[in-house]
Protein backbone atom coordinates (compact mmCIF):
# COMPACT_ATOMS: atom_id res chain seq x y z
CA UNK A 1 0.00 0.00 0.00
CA UNK A 2 2.71 2.63 -1.28
CA UNK A 3 -0.17 5.47 -1.03
CA UNK A 4 -0.83 4.48 2.52
CA UNK A 5 2.72 5.17 3.24
CA UNK A 6 2.64 8.18 1.31
CA UNK A 7 0.42 9.50 3.17
CA UNK A 8 1.19 8.77 6.96
CA UNK A 9 4.63 7.75 6.93
CA UNK A 10 4.90 8.72 10.60
CA UNK A 11 1.75 7.20 12.09
CA UNK A 12 2.92 4.91 14.45
CA UNK A 13 -0.01 2.23 13.78
CA UNK A 14 1.92 1.77 10.44
CA UNK A 15 5.33 1.63 11.84
CA UNK A 16 5.87 -1.93 12.98
CA UNK A 17 8.98 -2.26 12.31
CA UNK A 18 11.34 0.25 14.44
CA UNK A 19 14.95 0.91 13.43
CA UNK A 20 16.57 0.80 16.68
CA UNK A 21 19.89 1.86 14.33
CA UNK A 22 18.14 4.91 12.99
CA UNK A 23 15.08 6.03 15.24
CA UNK A 24 14.67 9.19 13.20
CA UNK A 25 14.46 7.51 10.01
CA UNK A 26 10.68 7.05 9.30
CA UNK A 27 9.10 5.93 5.64
CA UNK A 28 8.39 9.00 4.24
CA UNK A 29 8.86 8.79 0.44
CA UNK A 30 9.98 11.52 -2.06
CA UNK A 31 7.40 10.18 -5.02
CA UNK A 32 4.79 8.01 -5.55
CA UNK A 33 4.21 5.29 -9.07
CA UNK A 34 1.48 3.20 -8.62
CA UNK A 35 -0.05 0.94 -11.33
CA UNK A 36 -3.43 -0.46 -10.52
CA UNK A 37 -3.44 0.97 -6.85
CA UNK A 38 -6.05 -0.16 -4.05
CA UNK A 39 -6.57 3.77 -3.59
CA UNK A 40 -10.11 2.98 -1.93
CA UNK A 41 -10.27 -0.63 -0.58
CA UNK A 42 -13.95 -0.75 0.64
CA UNK A 43 -14.71 0.59 -3.16
CA UNK A 44 -12.27 -2.48 -4.48
CA UNK A 45 -14.15 -5.12 -2.38
CA UNK A 46 -17.33 -4.06 -3.61
CA UNK A 47 -16.26 -4.15 -7.02
CA UNK A 48 -15.11 -7.86 -5.89
CA UNK A 49 -18.34 -8.59 -4.44
CA UNK A 50 -20.27 -7.82 -7.47
CA UNK A 51 -17.84 -9.90 -9.65
CA UNK A 52 -18.31 -12.40 -7.35
CA UNK A 53 -14.71 -13.13 -7.23
CA UNK A 54 -14.67 -15.18 -3.90
CA UNK A 55 -10.43 -15.36 -3.94
CA UNK A 56 -10.64 -11.23 -3.66
CA UNK A 57 -13.33 -11.26 -1.36
CA UNK A 58 -11.48 -13.35 1.02
CA UNK A 59 -8.30 -11.38 1.07
CA UNK A 60 -9.86 -8.71 1.90
CA UNK A 61 -11.19 -10.19 4.76
CA UNK A 62 -7.79 -11.36 5.46
CA UNK A 63 -6.05 -8.46 5.15
CA UNK A 64 -8.32 -5.97 7.12
CA UNK A 65 -8.24 -7.33 10.44
CA UNK A 66 -10.60 -6.00 12.20
CA UNK A 67 -12.78 -5.27 9.47
CA UNK A 68 -13.34 -1.48 10.31
CA UNK A 69 -10.32 -0.92 9.67
CA UNK A 70 -10.71 -0.64 5.90
CA UNK A 71 -11.72 2.24 6.46
CA UNK A 72 -9.42 3.51 9.06
CA UNK A 73 -6.05 2.54 6.46
CA UNK A 74 -8.42 3.29 3.01
CA UNK A 75 -5.89 6.10 1.26
CA UNK A 76 -9.39 7.87 -0.36
CA UNK A 77 -10.59 8.22 3.00
CA UNK A 78 -7.37 9.67 4.94
CA UNK A 79 -7.32 12.17 1.95
CA UNK A 80 -11.57 12.98 2.64
CA UNK A 81 -10.75 13.00 6.25
CA UNK A 82 -7.59 15.38 5.81
CA UNK A 83 -5.74 13.18 7.99
CA UNK A 84 -2.37 12.88 5.78
CA UNK A 85 0.59 14.64 5.65
CA UNK A 86 2.59 16.18 3.11
CA UNK A 87 1.84 14.92 -0.07
CA UNK A 88 4.62 13.77 -2.51
CA UNK A 89 4.20 13.87 -6.42
CA UNK A 90 1.74 11.14 -7.35
CA UNK A 91 1.83 9.20 -11.05
CA UNK A 92 -1.16 6.49 -11.00
CA UNK A 93 -0.71 4.04 -14.49
CA UNK A 94 -4.52 2.29 -14.78
CA UNK A 95 -5.80 0.17 -17.35
CA UNK A 96 -8.72 1.49 -18.84
CA UNK A 97 -10.49 -2.33 -18.97
CA UNK A 98 -9.68 -2.85 -15.94
CA UNK A 99 -12.29 -4.73 -14.00
CA UNK A 100 -10.52 -5.06 -10.78
CA UNK A 101 -9.56 -1.62 -9.78
CA UNK A 102 -11.96 0.55 -11.79
CA UNK A 103 -10.18 3.42 -13.53
CA UNK A 104 -13.71 5.92 -11.72
CA UNK A 105 -11.77 4.66 -8.34
CA UNK A 106 -8.17 6.58 -10.04
CA UNK A 107 -9.88 9.47 -11.26
CA UNK A 108 -11.63 10.51 -8.14
CA UNK A 109 -8.56 9.05 -6.05
CA UNK A 110 -6.34 11.87 -7.95
CA UNK A 111 -8.85 14.53 -7.91
CA UNK A 112 -8.91 13.88 -4.38
CA UNK A 113 -4.64 14.14 -4.01
CA UNK A 114 -5.16 17.44 -5.90
CA UNK A 115 -7.51 18.76 -4.01
CA UNK A 116 -5.06 18.40 -0.77
CA UNK A 117 -2.67 20.31 -2.15
CA UNK A 118 -0.63 17.58 -4.23
CA UNK A 119 0.82 17.28 -7.63
CA UNK A 120 -1.02 13.87 -9.14
CA UNK A 121 -0.94 12.78 -12.53
CA UNK A 122 -3.18 9.84 -13.65
CA UNK A 123 -1.98 7.91 -17.16
CA UNK A 124 -4.72 5.90 -18.53
CA UNK A 125 -3.93 3.07 -20.43
CA UNK A 126 -6.29 2.43 -23.31
CA UNK A 127 -7.12 -1.50 -24.06
CA UNK A 128 -5.62 -2.50 -21.04
CA UNK A 129 -6.65 -4.65 -18.14
CA UNK A 130 -5.68 -4.76 -14.71
CA UNK A 131 -1.87 -6.81 -14.93
CA UNK A 132 -0.86 -5.23 -18.38
CA UNK A 133 2.28 -4.81 -17.49
CA UNK A 134 2.93 -7.79 -16.64
CA UNK A 135 2.92 -8.42 -20.80
CA UNK A 136 5.65 -7.06 -23.06
CA UNK A 137 4.47 -4.86 -25.63
CA UNK A 138 3.88 -1.27 -26.87
CA UNK A 139 1.79 -0.25 -23.81
CA UNK A 140 4.37 -1.72 -21.19
CA UNK A 141 7.15 -0.10 -23.12
CA UNK A 142 5.30 3.23 -22.76
CA UNK A 143 4.56 2.94 -18.80
CA UNK A 144 8.06 2.11 -18.65
CA UNK A 145 9.19 5.29 -19.94
CA UNK A 146 6.47 7.61 -18.37
CA UNK A 147 7.87 5.93 -15.32
CA UNK A 148 11.33 7.15 -15.88
CA UNK A 149 10.85 10.38 -17.25
CA UNK A 150 8.95 10.86 -14.20
CA UNK A 151 11.63 10.08 -11.73
CA UNK A 152 13.99 11.78 -13.67
CA UNK A 153 11.92 15.13 -13.26
CA UNK A 154 11.56 14.74 -9.09
CA UNK A 155 15.00 13.78 -9.07
CA UNK A 156 16.51 16.22 -11.13
CA UNK A 157 14.66 19.00 -9.63
CA UNK A 158 15.54 18.28 -6.18
CA UNK A 159 19.22 18.85 -7.25
CA UNK A 160 18.84 21.84 -8.42
CA UNK A 161 19.70 24.54 -6.44
CA UNK A 162 17.20 26.95 -4.38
Amino acid sequence: MGELIALKPRDPKYAALPLTEAPNVDASIRYLVSRSPISDPVARYEQAVKMKRDHMIQNNKNYWVPWETIKEGNPQYILERKEHGALPPLLVLQGALDDNVLPSIQEKFVASWRAAGGEARLEMFEGCEHEWVAKPGPQTDKAHEMVRQFIARIVNNARQPA
